[in-house]
């Protein structure tokens, strides 16, 4: 008897840890994804020179946990999630995403991935070529965000493009001379500053 009134206590006390961790985890993703949303917003606003980005949480279908039965039993249904994003450019009539150039869609993402990375900066982000389908003026604002978040996180850019490659500290190239072997080059930027003053 004292044993089975042990593994009830147990029962009881799993049951009361789980509740109090899924409360917390709600409350922590509910607060972490409204800081995003704000990031977002403040990362749009840069990058399109004003407008409106926003993000919701939305419920996307509900689906039943026993699909053989073709019937949806009490308690049995699992909900699926997803994250809206709607978009206000400025000067332009363009409120959703499949309206947007592929350029400017780049330009979204990239706003989304800058806040949440702003949010809960990473040691290392490494982004590869994510600045190429941007055009000189764009790319400005990008570089412009690369230093702001150079402060907070370690970055690795792979790019082709001048304005990024500004705003490193090292830069590492790849080039071939006439034997057609590969050699890596690198510069840091702070020893060459001065060097064409001289």
């Amino acid at each position: 008897e004292g044993e089975l009134g042990d593994l009830t206590k147990a029962e009881r006390d799993l049951r009361h840890l789980t509740a109090e961790l899924e409360e917390r985890i709600l409350r922590d993703f509910k607060t972490g994804f409204a800081k995003i949303r704000e990031e977002f917003h403040h990362y749009f606003r840069i990058i399109f020179g004003g407008g409106k980005g926003d993000i919701s949480y939305v419920e996307l279908r509900t689906s039943a946990a026993d699909e053989g039965e073709g019937e949806e039993l009490e308690g049995s249904a699992e909900s699926e999630y997803g994250v809206d994003i709607t978009v206000d450019l400025p000067r332009k009539r363009i409120k959703g995403l499949a309206m947007l150039s592929g350029g400017e869609r780049a330009l979204v993402s990239i706003a989304l991935l800058f806040a949440i990375t702003a949010v809960n900066p990473p040691p290392f982000l490494v982004l590869d070529e994510t600045d190429a389908a941007l055009d000189e003026a764009n790319s400005q604002k990008y570089a412009v965000i690369l230093k702001e978040l150079s402060k907070k996180s370690q970055l690795i850019l792979i790019t082709h493009n001048r304005e990024t490659m500004k705003q490193a500290g090292v830069l590492y190239g790849v080039t071939m001379d006439e034997n057609g072997i590969s050699k890596i080059l690198s510069l840091k930027f702070e020893e060459t500053e001065g060097y064409g003053s001289r």
